[in-house]
């Protein structure tokens, strides 16, 4: 029996369903889904969009990862309560008179006050194990932790953008087991493990941002009860979609299908540019062909040129020069200042609407060729 496979049932329950009440039960984890997609998990209609071999492994490694991410934060000096594997605490939260939203939290934890001998010990085995550790904002108290796994992109973003922002369903989650466990607002944790580089780290959502995150919630399932009253478990009664097509929360839906038939309209952010010029495969063949001539012609003088400077740069370091003349050339060891900025710290001082402000993202296309 595998990892994923002794994991109970609980974890593997749709995003939605109908209790025996008439009222709604969806997944914490959903709850800032698709609402059409909810729609669809509850009445049970047949998937159209299975989620192939690929997908599926990096689902199951996510999940394998969760306890390895918590045993690293306990390695750093928190205080770590993870969840029963075997019968996890279910909380939930009325979201509607009519929609409850359940779940099961990954852990909850302590952040360390106070470093000492232990805490140092557990940075030197972190370093090894993980290349970094993180600096730690030291507060205290019993907190959800909720642990997430992302790729090298999807990582960078989440630090510089922040969980709201690059991940607002996350922090929903977390708003959902927050209050189903503790009935209050409280600082909640994302803990999030790069799943390339093997580094981890924490995001601190302060308690008033994690109520906002819960009203937003609860008025997206507030407007799935109002359809619920309106036409009852009806499958064809369905809400409206909550993303565009184009979104990769749409394009990933294991309905999409059912959703958007290839005989709908085509959607305008699908649309192609009519003005664009058609290429032929045999232009792309050539492309590729010029790409590997270039690459070809560019690959040997760039490696001697980088191992030629880094040679200069060890010989003017040993005499101690910033400048030097060398048969004829004028060699210099120029010094470049870089400023840095704590995403994670601004994070935490800033609201979303006042980060995008100050942090804005902007979105580019480039082809890579391997």
């Amino acid at each position: 029996m595998n990892a994923t496979e002794a994991r109970p049932d609980v974890y593997s329950r749709p995003a939605a369903r109908f209790a025996g009440d008439g009222s709604m039960e969806v997944r914490a984890s959903a709850a800032a889904g698709c609402r059409r997609a909810l729609w669809y998990a509850a009445t049970d209609r047949e998937i159209t969009n299975p989620p192939d071999a690929a997908a599926v492994t990096v689902l199951e490694t996510g999940t394998a990862l969760e306890p390895v991410v918590l045993r690293a934060m306990a390695r750093a000096g928190w205080e770590i309560t993870p969840g029963d594997p075997v019968e996890p605490e279910e909380v939930s939260v009325e979201a509607a008179s009519n929609v409850r939203v359940v779940g099961h939290p990954d852990a909850t934890g302590r952040m360390p006050l106070l470093p000492d001998a232990a805490s140092e010990e557990a940075s030197r085995i972190g370093m090894l194990l993980f290349g970094s550790m993180p600096q730690i904002r030291c507060l205290g108290g019993e907190t959800v932790v909720e642990v997430k796994t992302r790729g090298p992109e999807a990582f960078r973003r989440w630090k510089t953008l922040g969980a709201e922002r690059s991940h607002p369903e996350a922090v929903a989650q977390a708003a959902f087991y927050t209050y189903g466990k503790f009935g209050e607002a409280r600082d909640a944790v994302i803990a999030t493990m790069d799943t390339g580089a093997r580094r981890w780290d924490i995001e601190v959502v302060p308690a008033d941002r994690v109520e906002r995150a819960l009203e937003d919630a609860c008025e997206r399932m507030a407007q799935l009860g109002r359809h619920l009253a309106l036409n009852g478990p009806d499958p064809d009664a369905l809400p409206d979609r909550d993303f565009p097509s184009g979104d990769w929360r749409c394009r990933r839906c294991p309905w999409l299908t059912a959703c958007l038939p290839r005989e709908s309209p085509e959607d305008p952010d699908d649309a192609t540019d009519a003005d664009e010029t058609p290429v032929t495969d045999a232009d792309a063949r050539d492309a590729i062909a010029s790409y590997d001539d270039a690459r070809t012609a560019m690959k040997d003088p760039g490696a001697a040129r980088r191992t030629a400077l880094d040679t200069l740069k060890a010989w003017m370091r040993g005499r101690g020069d910033k400048k030097a003349t060398l048969d004829g050339r004028k060699v210099s060891l120029v010094e470049t200042r870089r400023f840095s900025v704590d995403h994670r710290r601004l994070n935490e001082m800033l609201d979303p609407e006042d980060r995008r402000r100050i942090v804005t993202e902007s979105v580019s296309e480039h082809v890579r060729v391997t």
